[in-house]
């Protein structure tokens, strides 16, 4: 490129294309620093979905159970034992519930073939798919999903069987009326019928390898933040925290429901008995 200077034509230097190294380090910094103000933006923005997700299985599944006690005289689906598989607790159900998520829950989830059957398992209940990958339909065709089935359970299949599965009932007195209930608007409907996993072994461990034990851990000390409940006239609701008997997690709302040997089950609530 040439210039005029005084009546001459001289050669001007080259200009070089691109960033000098100021220019590249002061965009890096830039870049580090929208980065710093979003990521806690973008992970709430997460956990916020995942908390959508969870509710809105929750509400198909108060469609789907609704459906069927209006098709069988306004019982619930039976959770109790069952020639085909007995139910151990209230993650593990019997071969009858499984039919009934064939035949109610997974005509409203269009895509659970595809998304590996999900409306059983909250988005945030990585103990499972820790447990078996991401095989979960391998824990559903063995009767494992990811919420607490508070209905149609057999007492007598909640006492004594096979070891530490011996349940007892701490400090929500009417958590064994709430699971054993077999029909829709019983004395006790006011109670919760489904309920997100919020477990810990003992009273003081929430998780171990890195895994918490129940769904909407904490990352911190993983015990649960809280959890949704479905309830008998279809609403979900949100409850805070978690209540061990000695100390509150997280808002503390959610006490012990039952134990079933060394774990802990929450799902007592502070406004229904």
């Amino acid at each position: 490129m040439f210039v005029e200077l005084r009546g001459r034509l001289i050669m001007s230097p080259k200009r070089k294309d691109g960033f000098t190294l100021v220019e590249l380090l002061v965009v890096i910094a830039i870049i580090a620093l929208l980065m710093s103000i979003l990521a806690p933006a973008l992970s709430k923005a997460r956990k916020q979905a995942r908390k959508l997700v969870c509710a809105n299985n929750m509400r198909q599944w108060g469609i789907a159970i609704s459906a069927y006690a209006a098709a069988n005289d306004g019982f619930f689906p039976n959770n109790g034992i069952d020639p085909i598989r007995s139910s151990y607790d209230f993650t593990w159900v019997s071969g009858t519930m499984s039919k009934f998520f064939e035949g109610y829950l997974f005509k409203l989830d269009k895509s659970a073939a595809e998304r590996r059957n999900n409306i059983l398992f909250c988005p945030t209940d990585k103990r499972h798919r820790w447990l078996y990958g991401i095989d979960l339909q391998y824990m559903i065709d063995n009767g494992l999903i990811g919420y607490n089935v508070l209905f149609g359970n057999d007492k007598d299949n909640l006492y004594a069987r096979e070891g530490y599965k011996d349940y007892t009932w701490p400090t929500c007195p009417n958590g064994l009326y709430w699971v054993t209930r077999k029909m829709l608007g019983s004395r006790y409907n006011r109670g919760p019928i489904l309920a997100d996993m919020m477990h810990s072994w003992g009273r003081d461990i929430w998780g171990d390898s890195g895994i918490p034990y129940g769904s909407h851990a904490s990352s911190e000390d993983y015990a649960p933040e809280g959890g949704y409940f479905l309830f008998e006239d279809g609403s979900v609701k949100w409850y805070r925290g978690v209540d061990n008997g000695m100390e509150s997690f997280h808002g503390g709302e959610v006490v012990m429901g039952a134990a079933q040997g060394p774990w802990i089950i929450y799902y007592g609530l502070p406004d229904v008995r």
